[in-house]
């Protein structure tokens, strides 16, 4: 990693994001105190005041890790209060503060405080790993790939989950995650990250709509990359339009191709069309119901794909 550095707000749900290797789960570690960093000016600050030699458990932070690290022989109640216990918390507090721990995360706790981490679904033993990091009531809630574990629906129901604490608790969520959906479903702030270095910061909608790099423009959804002088050009596949080879199109940057494949994505159809040296170009657009409305395009059609100036993204080399 090198010349990392980031501005976290209070309250913010910030995502790291990028591709395995990228050095996010490090920038994670720094901030949780699992690792140092360099020794020539490298400075983490949480709440304005700097945590370089403060210990894991002397930062106002909670964690919550990618296989959620639960104790096999402890009972729900006992993993959560396990922490309260280490920092020295009064008996009497234990108990009432794992009950709400357990409400926030909406799991009851006269049907869930002793089971075993083994009676539970993959999306319980979240949510305990969850109540477990909140029940210290941390400034700072970090979170390692934690949704990679379950099945699409559940991740799905649960990125709203973690957006509802978020809100709901005020306090900061940052993210580790190298799903781009997942990241722009939840993220007031994104930071893309690549080979160690942060390559743009920006909200979901400005890191979609306004990639700096090539880099940002693929690895954040589709995008049609074109060759400029001297520049590139991305356009999403939504921005692009397919009309007929003789069709008029105005002022519109227009590519001449034929349909090479026509995939079926559910909601939206994508269109590969190939516009010479085996270079293709992919369009989305929105299923009319394939079964009952008639699809005006078909495999080896000649077509023209065109788009507006102003749905070009110029990149930075």
């Amino acid at each position: 990693m090198s010349g990392v550095s980031l501005d976290v707000a209070a309250g913010e749900f910030f995502s790291l994001l990028g591709p395995s290797g990228c050095g996010k789960t490090t920038t994670l570690r720094l901030i949780a105190g699992f690792e140092d960093p360099d020794p020539d000016g490298g400075t983490i600050r949480i709440l304005g005041e700097s945590v370089i030699g403060k210990r894991p458990y002397q930062r106002p932070i909670g964690m919550v890790f990618q296989n959620y690290a639960l104790f096999p022989h402890l009972s729900v109640a006992q993993n959560i209060a396990f922490g309260l216990e280490e920092h020295r918390v009064a008996k009497k507090e234990i108990s009432p503060r794992v009950t709400r721990a357990l409400e926030l995360v909406r799991l009851d706790a006269a049907t869930y405080a002793a089971r075993r981490p083994s009676e539970l679904s993959g999306g319980q033993r979240q949510r305990v790993a969850l109540a477990r990091a909140l029940v210290l009531e941390p400034k700072i809630l970090l979170l390692d790939e934690p949704l990679g574990a379950l099945d699409l629906q559940l991740r799905k129901e649960m990125q709203l989950e973690l957006r509802r604490l978020n809100r709901t608790l005020g306090i900061t969520f940052i993210i580790v995650t190298h799903d781009q959906e997942e990241a722009l479903a939840m993220s007031d702030r994104i930071a893309v990250m690549s080979a160690g270095r942060v390559v743009q910061v920006g909200s979901p909608a400005e890191i979609y709509e306004r990639p700096r790099t090539v880099f940002v423009a693929r690895f954040i959804g589709e995008a049609n990359v074109f060759d400029g002088a001297p520049a590139q050009l991305a356009v999403r596949p939504e921005r692009l339009s397919i009309v007929s080879a003789d069709a008029a199109t105005g002022d519109a940057n227009v590519l001449h191709g034929t349909i090479r494949e026509i995939i079926f994505l559910g909601e939206a159809l994508h269109i590969l069309v190939n516009v010479g040296a085996s270079t293709d170009v992919r369009v989305a657009v929105r299923n009319p119901g394939v079964l009952s409305t008639p699809m005006p395009w078909s495999t080896g059609q000649p077509v023209q794909v065109t788009w507006q100036p102003g749905d070009a993204q110029v990149l930075e080399p």
